[in-house]
């Protein structure tokens, strides 16, 4: 939704100051979720001894916890960048580019798990 709004809100003119808000939101609620995801899989790993031995443990305590890191990673680049914009078309891709390579990441690890056959709806 931010990339969407950023797209048709920001336009060609001179631009000085921080994004939109619904970016900074955006920001934040993905590093909450991160932290959320990092308290959990620490508590995942204190109960698990043999990670790396099993496909699903691996899976779910290694590789989805390393693609979710690199989304927020691109996300916060992307706002970090959008922020020293100097006009609004530059904002505007650079908040496309950046937001949209973390989305897309988090969609792939995302159906890498199955979390999308697993949802109620799906059934």
């Amino acid at each position: 939704m931010a990339i969407v709004v950023s797209l048709v809100k920001e336009k060609n003119e001179t631009v000085s100051g921080k994004p939109n808000k619904l970016v900074l939101f955006s920001l934040i609620f993905s590093h909450i979720q991160l932290v959320v995801g990092l308290v959990l899989l620490v508590m995942n790993i204190m109960s698990n001894s043999n990670i790396m031995k099993t496909p699903e443990l691996r899976k779910k305590l290694v590789e989805h916890p390393v693609m979710m890191i690199l989304a927020v990673v691109f996300i916060t680049i992307g706002y970090s960048k959008a922020k020293r914009a100097t006009n609004g078309r530059d904002r505007a891709k650079k908040i496309a580019i950046f937001y949209g390579l973390g989305l897309l990441i988090s969609i792939v690890a995302m159906s890498y798990m199955d979390y999308w056959s697993k949802l109620a709806f799906m059934h």
